[in-house]
This record gives structure tokens, sequence and C-alpha cells, in this order.
């Protein structure tokens, strides 16, 4: 299980290196296609980028790629506060880019 979760954190601190990259991608590719705007998903995916620290910003990547169960597991092992902080963070680029209906499609 050590092992399993060291290799689950440095594929997440990879990932993190290149915010900009595919994950953006995946983020927004995901959006439009659950009917949202394009600019809608393009803000939503830069805000995210800029504003989720790398282990956070994956979670919404993972789950942008359709991964729940992956997703449901790295938020319930990320400590109360952290869980706190994202969904605060959350809850702001939502609003910011007006992406209310991305997460409930």
């Amino acid at each position: 299980m050590v092992r399993e979760t060291t290799i689950i954190l440095a594929l997440l601190a990879l990932a993190a290196c290149d915010q900009s990259g595919p994950g953006r991608a995946a983020i927004t590719d995901r959006c439009i296609a659950g009917g949202e705007a394009p600019e809608v998903c393009k803000c939503f995916a830069d805000e995210s980028s800029r504003k989720l620290e790398g282990d956070m910003f994956q979670i919404v990547v993972l789950g942008a790629q359709g991964e729940e169960r992956e997703t449901d597991r790295l938020m319930k092992d990320l400590p109360a506060d952290r869980q706190q902080k994202f969904s605060r963070a959350m809850r702001g680029i939502i609003q910011s880019c007006g992406a209310e209906g991305y997460l409930a499609a």
C-alpha cells in the first residue's frame, strides 16, 4: 500500500509540472462535450490550473477523464482541511467562470 501511494503521489507530482497542457485540454473537452460554451470551458480549465494545487488539479483532470473511482479515492485520501480548501476553490472557480452546469452534468 505504501509503494502504491508513493507511485500515485509521484505521478501526481509529474502531472502537476505541466498543468497547462493535457490536463487543461481534458477539462475543456469534457466540459464542451457536456454542453457548456467553449469560453466557459476554457475559463474553467484555466482557472482550475491556476488556482488548484497540483494534486487537486489532477483530481479535476481525472474526473474530466471519467475516472470517477480514482477521483473519489483521491478525495477521500485528502485530509479534511484540504478537502475543504478544494471545495472552496472549486466553488469560486465555478462561479467566476459561470460553469455551474459543468459539474451538474
